[in-house]
């Protein structure tokens, strides 16, 4: 039996960059948060399988790209920011777990706070959204939802990136602060949540 290579890493993308699954990684996730949805399929093997964090399971291409897209809509802008993965080896590529911390705004805008002064402590005045989660830059944002997921990446020498696809997406997340906050900003009614 032949070991395979398994990396163990904390932090962001300095320091595996050299992995090549995990710098294919970086260039989709970059792709991704910039929400150009439109060329999503060449990311993706066309058996690409996406699991939502309900356990609901799209198991074609289309389907589940639409499906990524769907998951996303509620947000307008959002960051995934990495702080933990483990990525091994498989017959065909890779398989990565990984954890971070997904950033987003909504599209709906919150209510408006106000500029408060205690002391020395300013707290800035934001009049378009209100300030919930702050990324390591400094931009604020409406959410800061911990997250953990499971991707597989195949090598396909025909791949338009970097000779590498991703097969499959599984997420593992809480989506209540997100569905609280949608609530509160009519993007969501009580009812829909029965449905």
């Amino acid at each position: 039996m032949t070991s395979k290579q398994c990396i163990v890493h904390t932090g962001g993308w300095e320091g595996v960059r050299s992995h090549p699954a995990m710098a294919w990684m970086e260039k989709y996730t970059a792709f991704f948060d910039r929400r150009d949805y439109d060329s999503l399929s060449s990311w993706h093997s066309p058996s690409y399988t996406y699991t939502k964090s309900t356990g609901e399971t799209f198991s074609s291409g289309d389907a589940s790209n639409k499906a990524v897209v769907e998951t996303y809509a509620p947000f307008r802008a959002n960051l995934h920011d990495p702080k933990f993965l483990v990525v091994w080896e498989t017959e065909k590529g890779w398989e990565m777990f990984g954890v971070a911390v997904l950033y987003a705004d909504l599209v709906a805008e919150g209510e408006k706070k106000v500029r408060v002064e205690i002391s020395a402590i300013e707290v800035p005045f934001h009049p378009d959204k209100p300030v919930q989660a702050t990324d390591q830059s400094g931009k604020q944002w409406d959410l800061a939802i911990p997250s953990a997921f499971k991707f597989r990446y195949v090598k396909d020498d025909a791949a338009e990136h970097d000779g590498i696809l991703m097969e499959s997406t599984s997420i593992f997340s809480d989506p209540t602060s997100a569905v609280v906050e949608m609530l509160k900003r009519g993007m969501l009614k009580p009812e829909q949540l029965m449905g």
